[in-house]
């Protein structure tokens, strides 16, 4: 395993990377770290040059939290890292990122890999127990009850794990008590802006796409998995039997394979 400190706009993004071969970038949710990917760095690294990475704001990285400076951080890490096209897998929040930076910037990405991922401008109703209170959380965070939201967010139906997986569970105790809360703390609704037609972009582009979902993902995260899949020619989802919001945590054996199936077909 490597470990990796990159320059970017107002700070360093941490890295970690292990393996050879064809490069998978992994990019993380919400408000978790790079070790959610624990389960992928390990078990693909004899396959693909696996990067991990802790998103601007969170984990290690000292950079202040900005969706919007976040396409420009792939780019010094993909530089950076000599990482040439990558496969870019994103989760949650991450998969949001990866949906940009796929329409953005499709000649450096090889394929794309999601799970749980939102489309941007994409209108689907949410029910009431599945949207995430940004709001109040970040009011909370102000107030100096960061506890309270982790509590909260603990409890989200997103961050169920479906069986046993008590180690799993534990990793992400670990993930969200090391949470600092600066994205709340200095919430700025601009940093997460992001203008122009993602699935046109995709489509026009023809890129590849694989589709990850949980069984017992939500029910708005699956109709953007359908969406993308309506709308980009070359997507196609793979369902998690068993696996939730964090599948790749509880059920990576399944996730790993149909990455290394979509992976190998791209190549």
């Amino acid at each position: 395993m490597r470990r990796h400190s990159i320059d970017v706009k107002d700070g360093r993004v941490f890295a970690v990377s292990a393996g050879s071969g064809d490069a998978l970038l992994m990019l993380h949710g919400w408000p978790l770290d790079h070790r959610m990917f624990d389960r992928q760095l390990d078990a693909l690294s004899d396959q693909f040059r696996v990067v991990a990475i802790d998103r601007r704001g969170f984990g290690q990285s000292s950079a202040p939290p900005n969706m919007g400076e976040e396409l420009s951080d792939i780019d010094r890490i993909i530089d950076e890292l000599d990482l040439g096209q990558v496969h870019l897998l994103g989760v949650s929040q991450g998969g949001r990122l990866a949906l940009r930076y796929a329409a953005s910037r499709p000649s450096r990405v090889k394929s794309l890999i999601l799970l749980g991922a939102v489309v941007d401008g994409l209108d689907v109703t949410e029910p009431d127990e599945e949207k995430i209170p940004v709001a109040e959380y970040a009011s909370l965070a102000q107030d100096g009850k960061l506890g309270d939201v982790v509590e909260h967010w603990s409890a989200h139906t997103m961050m169920q794990m479906p069986g046993g997986a008590t180690a799993q569970k534990q990793l992400v105790s670990d993930m969200l008590e090391a949470y600092g809360g600066k994205d709340l703390v200095n919430f700025d609704a601009s940093h997460y802006r992001f203008d122009g037609d993602i699935l046109g972009a995709l489509a026009v582009s023809r890129q590849q796409v694989l589709l990850l979902t949980g069984e017992y993902e939500t029910d708005a995260r699956k109709l953007h998995a359908r969406a993308i899949e309506e709308r980009v020619p070359n997507s196609k989802e793979v369902i998690i039997r068993g696996g939730g919001h964090l599948s790749n945590l509880t059920h990576p054996e399944p996730f790993n394979a149909a990455i290394r199936d979509f992976c190998s077909r791209v190549a």
